[in-house]
């Protein structure tokens, strides 16, 4: 009977530290580095040049990348720039993503790459967002981005607009003014 309670408690401690063994592994497996490296290739580095709260008749909601600087400028001028912000239409392009929001407003939280897709995320402002209760009572107010970031290679974008709705279509990418 000794030897039998001595053979099961070595069984009982090397199944326990075998699930030790093995709780361990699982943990170090888990890590998020790889998926934030990954995240990290995906997101965009952008610039807001401006956030403005109108939007354009002839313009409504869009996403629009403008790589060409004459149709830059005929874009603030649309849009009614004080002063035209410079872009070295080499390496970078202009994102112009025009929608509406709650009285509470938006603004970009991130840019992210998703294959030839440009995915832009807004969400309320910081300050807002820590409140436990956001109460938002008007409606539909004008919200215009302009971004400018280095060169992307989308045809598509998607705005998630984190609290609301997902606007998608394939961007209107402007190389040239006709």
């Amino acid at each position: 009977m000794k030897r039998w309670l001595s053979y099961m408690l070595v069984v009982g401690m090397i199944l326990v530290l075998a699930a030790c063994n093995m709780k361990e592994n699982e943990t170090s497996s888990d890590s998020t580095e790889p998926v934030q490296e990954e995240n990290n290739e995906n997101k965009v580095e952008y610039e807001l040049l401006f956030h403005l709260d109108s939007i354009p008749p002839e313009v409504g909601t869009s996403i629009s990348i403008v790589q060409d600087e004459k149709l830059y400028t005929t874009w603030a001028e649309i849009f009614g720039f004080e002063s035209v912000p410079p872009v070295d239409f080499e390496k970078e392009e202009v994102l112009f993503v025009t929608g509406y929001s709650d009285g509470c407003g938006r603004e970009i939280e991130e840019i992210e790459k998703d294959g030839d897709t440009l995915v832009i995320t807004l969400n309320y402002p910081e300050n807002i967002r820590s409140e436990k209760d956001i109460a938002c009572t008007e409606i539909a107010l004008d919200n215009t981005y302009v971004v400018k970031m280095k060169k992307t290679d989308t045809t598509k974008g998607k705005l998630i607009d984190i609290n609301r709705t997902t606007y998608e279509e394939d961007s209107t990418v402007q190389e040239k003014l006709h």
